[in-house]
């Protein structure tokens, strides 16, 4: 903003207020301007924001959906795998050789229009209520990540226990601690699963309450 000098003299008090007065409403207007100008940038930033993360948490609304039958599939084959082992480890002459395994699947939950809101500022232009809910869901995002890699690492160690202790062996021959250990390993990661399935099921609802909202 620049202010000039009046090209001529003032030679009354009356030119002099007459100027200062145009000078204050060009100041006010111009910092008026600016401050509209201003408001519409935050605006359009924040719309930018909200939509990418709505489209961000509709996709992972869909890959928590989809996890959440495949969490369900795995709690089956780890209930599965404990009962072959307590039957292994009180009778292993009765046992009839079916598959002892478990499908492993990770999915990826986004955070990136998240993080680009937080980093652009357009999250301080947010109302409160809306900055909680969103902070909230993406917590909750960490813990679901943390947990299916809890769930992974408990599978690995399963299926490494599994292959050890059953590959090409006589099972009768097999000390029952080692069926034991498999059993309450997988009793430990089950334990996971469940947990996993309850903050899947909650990010979902989540999920969906945030897009209505939207």
């Amino acid at each position: 903003m620049e202010i000039h000098a009046p090209e001529n003299p003032i030679h009354s008090k009356k030119e002099f207020l007459f100027h200062m007065f145009t000078v204050v409403l060009g100041i006010l207007i111009a910092l008026g301007m600016e401050a509209i100008v201003e408001w519409a940038h935050h605006r359009a930033l924040v719309r930018e924001a909200r939509e990418n993360i709505a489209t961000e948490i509709r996709k992972n609304k869909e890959t928590v959906d989809t996890d959440l039958a495949e969490i369900r599939k795995r709690e089956e084959e780890l209930n599965h795998v404990i009962e072959a082992m307590r039957q292994l480890e009180t009778d292993p002459a009765s046992f009839k050789h079916s598959f002892l395994g478990f499908h492993v699947v990770n999915h990826d939950l986004y955070s990136t229009a998240w993080q680009t809101a937080t980093v652009s500022g357009a999250v301080t232009y947010m109302k409160y209520n809306e900055l909680i809910r969103y902070t909230d869901v993406y917590l909750t995002q960490q813990a679901f990540t943390g947990f299916q890699e809890q769930a992974l690492n408990q599978m690995i160690a399963i299926g490494g226990m599994m292959e050890v202790t059953m590959k090409d062996r006589d099972l009768k021959k097999v000390p029952a601690e080692k069926f034991q250990a498999i059993a309450q390993e997988a009793y430990k990661d089950l334990i996971i699963q469940q947990t996993l399935e309850g903050i899947s099921t909650d990010l979902s609802k989540t999920y969906g309450d945030i897009l209505k909202s939207m």
